[in-house]
Order: structure tokens, then sequence, then C-alpha cells
């Protein structure tokens, strides 16, 4: 039986709607989650093969017939993250280098780096 597990990057209301689909599944064979958490481990039925790939096809068609285009799939292993991706800059309050993208946390230490670009 495979065991995949499946991150919702903080978005509990997310998961337990997922969760609520995935039962409705026949592949799946029994999904595990902790309270008020982001995140469900899923088993397959034995007899299935390339679990991974059919649990991202079903997710797919959830986030796109629930209009969730922005959030993407990432796969590492038997870990499937769903989320928005961001930049760095949308949710970091460092400063970065234009020349190199260097990141500092202020203005006086982003002033002292530029300066080893020009000597």
């Amino acid at each position: 039986m495979e065991n995949i597990v499946i991150n919702f990057a903080g978005d509990v209301l997310l998961a337990q709607a997922v969760k609520n689909y995935l039962t409705s599944q026949d592949v799946v064979s029994t999904i595990f989650t902790e309270h008020e958490t982001d995140e469900l481990s899923v088993s397959l039925e034995e007899n299935e093969k390339n679990g991974v790939k059919i649990i991202k096809e079903i997710l797919r068609n959830y986030l796109d017939s629930h209009n969730l285009t922005r959030y993407q799939i990432i796969q590492l292993e038997n870990i499937l993250t769903v989320g928005i991706p961001k930049k760095i800059e949308e949710i970091s309050n460092l400063l970065m280098c234009e020349i190199c993208g260097w990141r500092l946390n202020t203005e006086e230490e982003l002033l002292v780096h530029r300066r080893i670009h020009w000597i």
C-alpha cells in the first residue's frame, strides 16, 4: 500500500475540503490527518500503481474545478505540497543587493555591501 503526504502550506480549510473530496474517490484507501492541521496522509488501494501521479491528477482536477488556478502542486518523492508560490521579496523584509542578490537586514548593511562591487 502506497502512502502519500499532502501538505497545504498552512491552508487548513483547503486541506479539509480536499480530504472530503478524496474520500469520495475510489482509489483512496484511507486518509489520516491530525485535527485542524494542513497535512493529509493518504493511502491508496494495493493494486494502484503510480499513486503519486493519480493523486496529483485528482488534486489538479479539484483545484481547477474550484477555480484555484494560482495553486501549484510541487512533488518531492512521496510528499506533495499544494499552495500559491510566492517570491522571496513578497514574504521577506530583507533587502537585496541588485548586483549579486545577497540579502541584508538593514539599509546601512546594504550600502556597505554595495561597496564591495565598486572596489
